[in-house]
């Protein structure tokens, strides 16, 4: 009895050991109305979160976005923009004119949008347009790391860390003229402003709103007005992607943690 408790235990142990190892970080809505999600491996989900079928990767993926029927991802390398086909079978690879690590990827419309830890805002129209944030706003704002971007309502959002560590977001119409976002919110009554690590953003068309995803399970919405921020928190370490699709979001966490929050 004491070696199968042992034996019990070490698989147990093992399967847990697994997943965390497994988590998935990334994904897009499908026009069935289900998820194509990322990590270590590929998964479809459907519009509740269940898994229908999965398959392994060449490489981890940290990043997708959809622009039009083309489906890009990015890896933690960070050093190539990776083209998919929607078996996850990859059809491309472009290196971008970029001096930093690219660290996320948004589209919206026929615009495919990514951001550099060096601080770098590119967007791609007739070829590559690329932004030295830092440079463009040296001595205005300070120094930008940039973890994660987001598009939707005709306008884009980028977030990322100051040299301090705290966080700080920033939106442009057009890419071209940034401008800080507040990120405090109300609690019980007192001012409060979201100090965790951006770990993800994203838009959401029919709420008409971003949301700021931060480490410690931290999650700020961010509706137009800029007053009227809210924050839901989540027992998670890591909270790493929120995707919209037809009829709720996916939220995908550490240790794996997946839900639909239906409309």
């Amino acid at each position: 009895m004491a070696i199968r408790l042992r034996f019990l235990t070490f698989f147990l142990l093992a399967g847990c050991l697994m997943a965390r190892g497994q988590d998935l970080r990334t994904g897009v809505p499908t026009a069935d109305g289900g998820f194509l999600v990322a990590g270590e491996y590929l998964a479809w989900l459907d519009a509740d979160g269940e898994s229908v079928r999965k398959r392994p990767l060449d490489q981890p993926l940290t990043a997708m976005a959809t622009k039009g029927e083309r489906l890009y991802a990015l890896d933690a390398d960070g050093q190539e923009l990776i083209e998919l086909d929607w078996e996850g079978r990859v059809v491309a690879r472009e290196t971008l004119p970029v001096q930093g690590r690219l660290t996320a990827l948004a589209a919206d419309g026929k615009t495919l949008w990514a951001v550099t830890d060096a601080g770098e805002i590119l967007h791609d129209g007739s070829g590559w347009t690329v932004l030295d944030f830092n440079a463009q706003y040296e001595g205005y704002y300070p120094r930008m790391e940039f973890r994660a971007i987001a598009a939707g309502g005709g306008s884009v959002m980028v977030a990322g860390i100051r040299p301090d560590g705290t966080p700080a977001a920033f939106t442009s119409a057009r890419g071209t003229v940034w401008s800080e976002r507040t990120l405090d919110y109300s609690e019980q009554g007192q001012t409060c402003v979201f100090s965790a690590v951006p770990m993800d953003l994203s838009y959401d068309a029919v709420q008409d709103r971003f949301y700021l995803l931060g480490e410690g399970g931290l999650e700020l919405a961010l509706p137009g007005c800029s007053h009227c921020n809210s924050l839901t928190r989540y027992p998670l370490d890591k909270l790493y992607a929120r995707i919209p699709g037809n009829l709720g979001s996916l939220l995908l966490g550490g240790d794996g943690f997946r839900r639909v929050e239906k409309r």
